[in-house]
């Protein structure tokens, strides 16, 4: 297969399995670094990587001959993140595409924000040309709605009156296969968005349409989502950090629509309505 050009790490998550698809779609040759092989079932030649971002010795392992990285982000992204940021320094690497959050938009106020923001400031200090994809939110966050959906006919969730202008993850991959192939967008960070704000009941009255049931939106004390959050193992400031971002409707948080996206994809993003229509099923097949 010759030498891989790209390293996806969290290449089996929403956006990085997209990314992988993406490269090799294109004809990129691609090494995909995962804690689970198992998981690790992709079209074309790709080479998975076994290995925990916690290894620094795994991960220097899984750089070795690539030109450029791609990287993801999860609950324990700084820890990860620096370690990725420091073997990237060491084995010289040219090009990282990370992706980031609007929380990273500055001023910076929450623990979550401040993470992704120390993230990014560790790969552009790597030496590697760094591109930071910073998403409003994702489309597929409606999915957590299905239990409620299929057993009350309800929708949970605080801050309901904040409109997001959601973006569907196959997208954002998009984006970072454009931003690791083509020039000029080393030292960029990127807004990326749906091309429509729309808030949580609104969110909801568009899957009870495309379901054909009535759906009830309840608006949840913030207090009590973050009770539910940590009490399902989510670490505390992660959650007062997410809890943060939700309550944010600023233009540049994913209040307002911004042009990015379509810059990069050349076309428009896709609307919520569209991711809708793919994973409708996704939501019919849940059962009370």
């Amino acid at each position: 297969m010759g030498r891989p050009a790209f390293l996806v790490l969290g290449s089996t998550g929403g956006v990085g399995r997209h990314v992988v698809a993406g490269l090799t779609a294109a004809g990129e040759r691609v090494r995909a670094f995962t804690r689970d092989p198992a998981r690790a079932r992709f079209e074309g030649p790709v080479e998975v990587f076994g290995g925990d971002l916690k290894d620094s010795g795994a991960v220097l392992d899984a750089l070795r001959d690539v030109d450029g990285v791609f990287m993801a982000t999860s609950p324990d992204a700084l820890e990860h993140e620096l370690i990725v940021a420091e073997a990237v320094r060491e084995r010289g690497i040219g090009r990282v595409v990370k992706l980031s959050s609007v929380a990273a938009n500055p001023p910076v106020s929450d623990s979550y924000g401040r993470a992704h923001a120390a993230s990014e400031e560790a790969f552009a200090e790597s030496g590697a040309e760094l591109t930071a994809l910073r998403p409003a939110g994702f489309a597929t966050n409606v999915l957590q709605w299905r239990r409620s959906i299929a057993s009350q006919g309800k929708v949970f969730q605080p801050y309901g009156d904040v409109a997001r202008a959601v973006i569907d993850p196959a997208d954002v991959a998009a984006c970072a296969v454009a931003c690791l192939t083509g020039g000029g967008h080393g030292g960029r960070s990127y807004q990326l968005t749906g091309p429509e704000a729309l808030t949580a009941p609104e969110l909801t009255a568009r899957l009870g349409t495309a379901l054909g049931r009535r759906l009830e939106f309840v608006g949840v004390d913030p207090a009590q989502a973050r009770e539910g959050m940590t009490r399902a193992g989510m670490p505390p400031d992660l959650v007062d950090g997410l809890l943060a971002s939700m309550a944010e409707p600023g233009p540049l948080r994913g209040g307002v629509p911004q042009p990015d996206a379509e810059r990069l994809l050349g076309r428009p993003p896709a609307t919520f309505d569209t991711w809708l229509a793919r994973h409708l099923d996704e939501f019919r097949d849940q059962t009370p």
